[in-house]
């Protein structure tokens, strides 16, 4: 090659790098845990398609949602750059406390024509703490009964009437175990982590693991009672000798041998495809009592981190994004979660025929208007006392445990480990 040849062949070089870093002008770094990782990915790529010159970049995350707050914890510690965003599913209450997070409301207050202030309620009380906004929901799984239908049938039920009460659930549960071996009647998840499975039970019923200036615990409640008796009537329908763990129960649902399965949504689409043409799956909303019941939800929630005032106008761009119409049919084509944002899938045609070939969307779209965001209580002491509970909670759905002396037992045992507020 030539002199002349070789110099031209370094400009072009030059010129290629040049422009490929002039093509993007600007960078939104998001942390994840690795459940949201793809599902941020897909969503990060159509908003670069949307908006050129924006480069989406989502590192491979941790598995473990306490990783990653341990990992940021220490990144801000030692004055290392934080992300523009940080997206979870849980643990909102740490970084607003550690000042980690930014309050949203005063982006609310002064354009209420954002999305994310007009969009559906549970998109802001996902991110709530305390009373402020500290992050928007994108998505969501709540909590559902999954029945299985041939088994609904064999045991003489008709799987087109399903229950939509505990007591007819936990009726056709028992209905079905009567089947036997290898068949369990029923399952609740009762080993969810953070006290999910706890909180679904007591809000359902309409209470609270604390009231709302949390000075007091509510678990010795008629709510929370309420609860331990659903968990003592699953153990009653097979699942006190069934001896298996949540992952397990779902495997088995999925295989046919379970016929009732009280668990997220964001099982249904796996045992809807493990399940194939040997029998339906069948989704039912959780049961919430009618006078101020609500519902615990999981699903990604997105807090903006940097201070940096331009960052934070990208960054809500992104937010404002994956929770308009494009952003919410991503959800539901990429991940195990629901869109949650009503004005999006009311104005995307694409997102309602989507949903409406999914007939088991409705047990989750129907509950939105009463799910509320996964609470944690004060302190730094919410890991213990999540341990506690899913103890107890096994204890009571394996019949080891008496309902009216579990909520005694926690009560005393987690006081201590909350900061109640005098």
């Amino acid at each position: 090659m030539s002199s002349f040849k070789r110099v031209l062949c370094s400009i072009s070089f030059v010129a290629a790098l040049l422009a490929a870093n002039a093509a993007f002008s600007e960078t939104l770094e998001i942390a994840a845990g690795s459940d949201n990782t793809k599902l941020l990915e897909h969503i990060g790529a159509a908003f670069e398609i949307a908006n050129p010159g924006v480069k989406v970049n989502v590192p491979p995350g941790p598995r473990s949602y306490d990783d990653l707050a341990q990992d940021l914890l220490r990144r801000a510690t030692i004055g290392q750059p934080l992300p523009d965003l940080v997206v979870v599913g849980s643990g909102q209450r740490l970084y607003a406390e550690r000042s980690l997070a930014v309050e949203l409301d005063p982006f609310i207050a002064a354009n209420p024509e954002l999305e994310i202030a007009r969009a559906s309620p549970v998109v802001r009380e996902k991110g709530r703490v305390g009373k402020a906004i500290y992050g928007a929901a994108i998505g969501v799984a709540t909590p559902t009964i999954l029945f299985n239908s041939d088994l609904v049938g064999k045991a003489g039920s008709d799987p087109n009437n399903l229950p939509t009460d505990w007591d007819g659930v936990l009726a056709l549960a028992r209905k079905i175990n009567r089947l036997g071996p290898p068949i369990v009647g029923g399952y609740i998840e009762a080993d969810g982590g953070g006290a999910i499975s706890l909180l679904w039970l007591l809000q359902s019923n309409g209470g609270s693991l604390m009231n709302e200036d949390e000075t007091r615990l509510q678990i010795d409640t008629p709510a929370g009672r309420a609860a331990m008796n659903v968990l003592k009537g699953f153990g009653e329908a097979g699942q006190a000798t069934a001896a298996m763990t949540r992952d397990q129960a779902r495997q088995a649902f999925a295989a046919g041998t379970i016929g009732v399965l009280a668990g997220t949504s964001s099982t249904i689409a796996f045992a809807e495809k493990a399940a194939g043409n040997r029998f339906k799956v069948l989704a039912e909303p959780f049961p919430v009592k009618p006078e101020g019941g609500t519902i615990a939800t999981a699903g990604p929630i997105t807090s903006i981190l940097t201070k940096d005032p331009e960052r934070q106008k990208l960054a809500l761009k992104f937010i404002e994004f994956a929770l308009g119409p494009r952003g919410q049919q991503i959800v539901a084509e990429s991940s195990g979660y629901y869109p949650l944002n009503q004005r999006s899938i009311n104005a995307s045609p694409e997102l309602k025929s989507l949903l409406a070939q999914r007939p088991n969307a409705n047990a989750v779209l129907s509950r939105l208007d009463v799910a509320t965001g996964w609470y944690a209580p004060p302190g730094p002491n919410a890991p213990r006392i999540f341990t506690i509970v899913t103890d107890h909670l096994l204890r009571v759905v394996g019949l080891k445990e008496a309902p009216e002396v579990a909520v005694k037992a926690l009560t005393k045992e987690i006081e201590p480990l909350v900061n109640i507020r005098r």
